[in-house]
């Protein structure tokens, strides 16, 4: 998968995405798979806006029973098989609790039976999933069985927990990739770095997208009659320039914190906030908003703080404030964490989709959250033919939306077939990559654990040069022979994309100088950048943590 923007200005393509997060990801992979000509454009890198924001879970849909929403049960049950199907060994399945308290809607027997309606409901999730990635069915814990697992859990009235099991993804990032280049083994075309600019309409039609490559100075129109925005929070800055009517109501800022600690080894934890919140959309009132802590390379991953959106480009940053307001509240609701900012090594911030508030309260702190995502087709909406946008608000879900999305284009096209389900096209490895994996594998065990069956074309860069097998640090590991792989073979052209979405070395806390100045030196070999180019790399990945994390002066201790 090589950067090549050619084939974008002179072809023409059966459709277009635009946005190279988790939605357009899975569109691209869709629509390739069932063997339409499709490009995917992404103006950032793949996977580096809102789908960073994630707790990194893959939710298995057990908390949708409080809005009885069944339906939504299903799609999180069915996307979970298919990120199965596509990326095993991303994925680990996860216990988790929620503690029970009274006899109310957070009791035991109330929770006892939301378990048993979910297993019935779910009751095929474990199909087709490998044995280590199959999850077992919810039950009630005893009080002493909670409070091992959290002892700092508030014990006035508490009763036990209701224990089910959701996935997590190890690496986000690298899950959105693997939809990517599952695409472009069908032949697709894509490229990051390359914006879209405004959608071009002629009487009432899609003929093609205005882009310019950020790397370059190229500007051109991709030519296509199919054109699905899937720009996440950018889609509307694409509306405005294509004389669109806005399709999102508001956008609310949500915000994630990474502590370098394992509060609850092993389980993932729900906890009621310390504030009153009211969903309107669901049907059965909790009262409160949930808080989740998620165990994450033996750190755990807090949130979710929602505010809603001023407009600005800084609400696409974490600030002093969002950290500390997360931290005021995770210890208010478990004291014995007893977090400082110091604690705090990563953060994720995205901008999703909200209810428009009413008047006056567009300053409050729990913004009314989208539930489902959607598909707009602009010409059943408003009479434009060839256009389509996508309102994702859930990475889980993001496949069931692409499989919505294509039954619809067959359905629009006439064919009267329904999607059927297009399994990936698993790489097979021939007889020399498979002796490749056996002889080098055990010298470097993290690599199959990371990359999968694509571990065969890092181990090939091995053999043609034993050096690149060298580590370039040790926690997490990270070899030249990876730095390489990602800029020959998954795009990577900036030191950013390599630190924080090809690989796992920045995304527990800010690397250490020297470790940025080892990577960023395969990178010039590979990109031949000179000296004020590799600097300028490191200084700004130096300054993304800051300005942008809102992590300020830590190196993280592993490097």
């Amino acid at each position: 998968m090589k950067r090549d923007i050619s084939p974008l200005r002179d072809q023409t393509f059966d459709a277009v995405v635009i946005g190279g997060g988790i939605h357009g990801a899975t569109v691209f992979r869709q629509l390739a798979a069932a063997g339409m000509k499709v490009a995917l454009i992404e103006k950032d890198d793949f996977g580096g806006g809102t789908s960073a924001n994630s707790l990194k879970i893959l939710h298995s849909g057990l908390r949708y029973l409080q809005h009885l929403n069944f339906k939504r049960i299903r799609e999180s049950i069915r996307s979970r098989k298919y990120f199965m199907q596509m990326a095993p060994h991303l994925i680990r399945p996860m216990p988790c609790i929620m503690p029970t308290y009274g006899l109310g809607i957070e009791s035991r027997p109330v929770m006892a039976v939301a378990l048993a309606l979910f297993d019935l409901i779910g009751c095929d999730r474990n199909e087709g999933a490998p044995p280590e990635n199959r999850v077992g069915r919810g039950r009630i814990l005893s009080r002493r069985e909670c409070l091992k697992i959290g002892p700092g859990i508030r014990t006035e009235g508490l009763t036990g927990a209701a224990l089910w099991y959701d996935d997590m993804i190890l690496n986000t990032e690298r899950m959105t990739l693997c939809f990517i280049k599952e695409a472009m083994r069908h032949d697709a075309a894509c490229a990051n770095y390359l914006e879209a600019g405004r959608i071009v309409i002629a009487d009432r039609e899609v003929t093609g997208v205005e882009v310019s490559d950020r790397l370059g100075e190229d500007s051109f129109v991709i030519h296509t009659p199919l054109v699905i925005n899937a720009a996440g929070p950018w889609m509307g800055e694409i509306q405005r320039r294509s004389l669109q009517l806005p399709t999102t109501e508001d956008l609310a800022k949500a915000v994630n914190i990474v502590v370098d600690r394992a509060l609850f080894p092993g389980y993932g934890v729900g906890l009621a906030g310390s504030s009153d919140y009211v969903d309107h959309d669901a049907a059965v009132k909790r009262g409160k908003r949930l808080f989740f802590f998620a165990p994450w390379q033996g750190r755990t991953i807090i949130g979710t703080t929602y505010t809603y959106s001023s407009g600005q480009d800084s609400d696409r940053s974490v600030s002093e404030a969002d950290i500390n307001e997360l931290l005021r509240e995770v210890n208010t609701i478990y004291p014995m964490a007893r977090l400082t900012p110091e604690d705090v090594i990563f953060s994720h911030a995205g901008l999703v989709p909200a209810h428009r508030p009413g008047s006056g309260e567009r300053g409050s702190a729990n913004p009314q959250m989208v539930k489902h995502s959607r598909v707009i087709d602009h010409e059943a909406q408003d009479g434009l033919k060839g256009l389509y946008t996508l309102e994702g608000v859930k990475y889980t879900t993001a496949p069931a939306i692409a499989r919505e999305l294509e039954t619809m284009l067959k359905r629009r096209a006439g064919s009267g077939a329904s999607f059927t389900g297009v399994p990936p096209c698993r790489r097979r490895h021939s007889f020399a990559e498979s002796r490749l994996i056996e002889s080098l594998a055990p010298r470097f065990p993290h690599i199959e654990k990371v990359y999968g069956p694509d571990c065969a074309d890092i181990f090939a860069i091995i053999a043609g040069d034993e050096n690149t097998g060298s580590y370039l640090r040790l926690e997490p590991p990270l070899l030249k022979a990876e730095v390489i792989h990602a800029v020959r073979e998954e795009m990577a052209v900036t030191l950013a994309d390599v630190v924080l979405r090809r690989t796992d070395c920045g995304t527990c806390g800010c690397p250490a100088r020297h470790d940025l100045q080892a990577i960023a030196a395969v990178m010039a070999g590979e990109l031949g950048w000179d000296e004020t180019r590799t600097a300028r790399e490191i200084d700004g990945v130096a300054a993304y943590y800051s300005s942008v994390l809102g992590i300020r002066g830590r190196e993280n201790p592993g490097s």
